[in-house]
């Protein structure tokens, strides 16, 4: 970290324990990823975001890439629009270094190694949780930049329908439906969602002849289902599922002649669950998932039955966790295994299953202003070593306002069975990466207003690069950062903004890792009343780099867009929603020779009785 930057950091701290006479915060919401156990926001040892049905609402129309894309220390790329594949760049971790879970399942491609993300629709959450920062020992290899928990919706007392539909630009089409009650034992949610836009021209390419340059549309339709029961004070089970079909174009730059590229898949989980109280002090969990990535791609070939090709992963889980309150705080224990399927048209991989075994134990605890917390996990891949994690961190609650704190934690990832056994690209002789890093925090915090300042170091030894025409390691990446936030609110006015500093550094070569901004941020502002509310918000990202194959690098240049966001309480049950997006029709660049989107939007109605 530069001189500046640690000056900065220091400037920061000094400006938040000036405020430490403020009004003391009201109680705050529930967190669960950080140490897989519940606890109060504000005690959360690590770097958390939580974003509520109410405040994914309060976006507008838009997509669970889109969203995270405005999160402080997360960087998103797109190639080429709605529903396309992209990536998810956690404190410049890379794509498939975050684990994404869907009601405690892993969720995800295995030969890929990332989460499909753009397929997941936002009509059909109810809460997302990321959690920034090596965790490792908490969920298991892949989770060096961090972790994005989905939570679908849930239904509570009383009986609540919702229906909402909404049309905007590209011909976009948007409609959902849910029912969701309960009482005081049963609670059930049930979803429909539909989602269908023309899109735009995945590429643009004018130096390539054959490359089919229509609009590459997207069509997604989606069901989530959530059920619990409650037999008494101790005994509960549940179950829930989210399952996307989707059709989705493309372009090939490499064409051999025009064809309509595109794919048709399935995404999505299931999961059954048994929660018991046992004693006073032990509570245990049961829970089994399955989570599954299909996709058939059509190419121009030969013969019709080599035009389909199929890549399918299924991953299927299963966890105990028993929490256990010892002293002044909860200790867990657990055992997991975690077993990977994959498969592909035209002969499977050289090796196409593996299974990981696990045993986690944690110890969060509460010591009056004091928020400790340490957790180690056990991983035996079947395809390679056993691999040992873990993590420690502190919090100390400084004044009713101000929290300080630091944490350390170790991380590795497995190659993906791409990474491995890919045709003419994979390196069967790939090792594993490891990782160890460390964050130091300030936090302040009030009824109207929030402060913090993350400052932090990854290390990652044999990162895998993955080049163009190879896959390799390479000897070391050192991803370090500071993100700032600010959130303030009060008689119907919200302000805020988010900067990232990210220095990720290949230091072998001495270079920055491609599609890894060192600036980015978010600002935002708007007004509220009991019967309207609007929003303004710009995203900025600096200058990136592209590894392009036969190319060279390529420089991409940094842009500023600015977005609208409107509602309007029609009448008690009935609401309009408007959202513009690049309202300045701003031409920009993600992925270099991929498409973004210019000026576009959405109108749409809401029904839902209160």
């Amino acid at each position: 970290m530069t001189p500046r930057f640690s000056k900065l950091y220091l400037i920061c701290l000094s400006a938040i324990a000036t405020m430490a006479h403020a009004d003391v915060t009201q109680l705050d919401e529930v967190v669960v990823t950080a140490a897989r156990v519940a606890q109060p926001a504000r005690e959360v040892v690590g770097d958390v975001t939580i974003l509520t049905q109410q405040e994914i609402a309060s976006q507008g129309n838009t997509s669970l890439p889109e969203l995270l894309a405005r999160q402080p220390g997360v960087q998103i790329t797109s190639n080429g629009g709605a529903g396309k594949s992209g990536g998810v760049f956690i404190r410049g971790a890379s794509a498939n270094q975050t684990v994404v879970l869907i009601d405690g399942v892993r969720y995800g491609s295995a030969t890929t190694g990332q989460a499909a993300l753009q397929h997941l629709p936002l009509a059909q959450v109810d809460r997302i949780e990321i959690l920034r920062g090596p965790a490792a020992s908490l969920y298991g290899a892949d989770a060096i930049g961090g972790v994005i928990q989905i939570f679908t919706k849930r239904g509570g007392k009383g009986f609540t329908p919702s229906v909402e539909v909404g049309y905007g630009t590209q011909n976009s089409v948007e409609a959902s439906a849910s029912l969701a009650g309960g009482n005081e034992q049963t609670r059930y949610s049930i979803g429909l969602a539909h989602s269908k836009t023309d899109g735009v021209s995945a590429l643009v390419l004018p130096k390539y002849q054959k490359y089919n340059s229509d609009d590459d549309g997207y069509e997604n339709n989606s069901l989530s289902a959530n059920f619990s029961h409650q037999f008494n004070a101790a005994n509960e089970v549940g179950a829930s599922l989210l399952l996307a079909k989707v059709n989705n174009h493309y372009d090939n730059a490499y064409a051999a002649k025009y064809y309509d590229y595109r794919d048709e898949g399935t995404n999505g989980s299931a999961t059954v669950w048994s929660k018991n109280q046992f004693t006073s002090n032990w509570t245990s969990k049961i829970q089994a998932g399955s989570s599954i990535d299909d996709s058939y791609s059509y190419a121009p070939a030969k013969t019709p039955a080599l035009e389909e090709t199929r890549i399918k992963t299924r991953q299927n889980q299963l966890a105990w966790q028993n929490d256990i309150k010892v002293g002044p705080g909860v200790a867990t224990l657990g055992v997991e295994t975690l077993v990977q399927d994959v498969s592909k048209t035209g002969g499977n991989y050289t090796v196409d299953h593996r299974r990981i075994n696990s045993l986690l134990g944690g110890y969060l605890a509460n010591l009056g202003d004091f928020t400790l917390q340490a957790n180690l996990r056990s991983d035996d891949n079947s395809q390679f070593d056993r691999q040992t994690t873990g993590t420690l961190g502190g919090a100390w609650q400084a004044t009713d306002n101000i929290q300080l704190g630091a944490s350390y934690g170790t991380g590795y990832q497995a190659p993906t069975f791409n990474q491995l056994y890919w045709p003419n690209w994979g390196n069967p002789n790939l090792k594993p990466q490891e990782s160890e890093g460390g964050e130091v925090f300030a936090r302040y915090q009030t009824n109207q207003l929030k402060l913090g300042a993350t400052l932090y170091r990854n290390e990652v030894k044999d990162f895998i690069l993955n080049d163009r025409n190879a896959v390799k390691n390479v000897d070391k990446v050192r991803l370090s950062g500071l993100t700032l936030t600010a959130d303030w609110a009060k008689d119907g006015l919200e302000a805020g903004f988010s900067y990232d500093y990210l220095d990720a550094l290949d230091q072998k070569n001495d270079r920055q890792l491609e599609l890894r901004a060192k600036n980015s941020g978010v600002v935002y502002a708007g007004l509220s009343t009991s019967q309207w509310r609007v929003r303004g918000e710009m995203q900025a990202q600096g200058q990136r780099f592209d590894d392009v194959y036969g190319e060279g690098r390529k420089t991409l240049a940094g842009y500023a867009l600015f977005n609208l966001v409107g509602e309007y309480q029609v009448a008690k049950d009935w609401a309009v929603t408007a959202r513009v997006n690049n309202v300045f029709d701003k031409e920009y660049t993600q992925v270099y020779d991929y498409s973004t989107v210019g000026l576009n939007g959405m109108l749409s109605v809401r029904w839902s009785p209160k």
